[in-house]
């Protein structure tokens, strides 16, 4: 029996694909660590990153603030590391932030393309160890890499709100490392 080249070729196509998808989805142990190392509010010592998740006015959703301690990776995974799901856009999937826990809700934006003014976003602020006011960041979460002691914060604005006054409610509290 011979096998032809190209059926030879075809199957070691779909061995690397597999293969490289089985590499990048996190598996059971990876993301049980990310979350083992999380906690609620903000991180009380320079061990860690916080985050602080402000769903905005409407949501009637209570501000989120956590710790993700040990993190030493981009604002986009720290996230993944504290335990909150988020979602990108089609066209942007890790360079967008459009939904954090389902919030806006699916029926509201769709995620398919970078939302409008009229339907609100997210805006990314941070703070660097030792400050206690928020920043607008010039950068998005996939590019920052978060330092130990800082914080990052995140609001939803809705329309007709003003994106540089809408830093999330909660004050950061971060810490200089030692």
């Amino acid at each position: 029996m011979r096998i032809s080249l190209r059926m030879v070729l075809t199957a070691l196509i779909a061995l690397v694909a597999v293969g490289s998808l089985i590499s990048i989805i996190p598996g059971e142990s990876q993301k049980t660590a990310q979350v083992e190392n999380a906690s609620q509010g903000q991180c009380e010592s320079g061990d860690g990153v916080s985050l602080v998740i402000d769903f905005g006015t409407s949501s009637n959703r209570e501000v989120a603030e956590l710790c993700a301690t040990d993190f030493e990776s981009t604002g986009w995974e720290l996230f993944a590391a504290a335990g909150v799901k988020v979602e990108g856009t089609s066209e942007y999937p890790t360079g967008f932030v459009c939904r954090v826990d389902n919030w806006p809700t699916a029926e509201d934006q769709p995620c398919t393309k970078t939302p409008t003014a009229a339907q609100g976003s997210w805006v990314y602020f941070v703070a660097e160890p030792g400050s206690n006011t928020w920043q607008y960041s010039g950068q998005g979460a996939a590019m920052r890499v978060a330092s130990c002691g800082a914080a990052d914060g995140w609001r939803f604005v809705e329309a007709g709100e003003v994106i540089a006054q809408t830093a999330p409610r909660v004050l950061p509290a971060t810490k200089s490392c030692s």
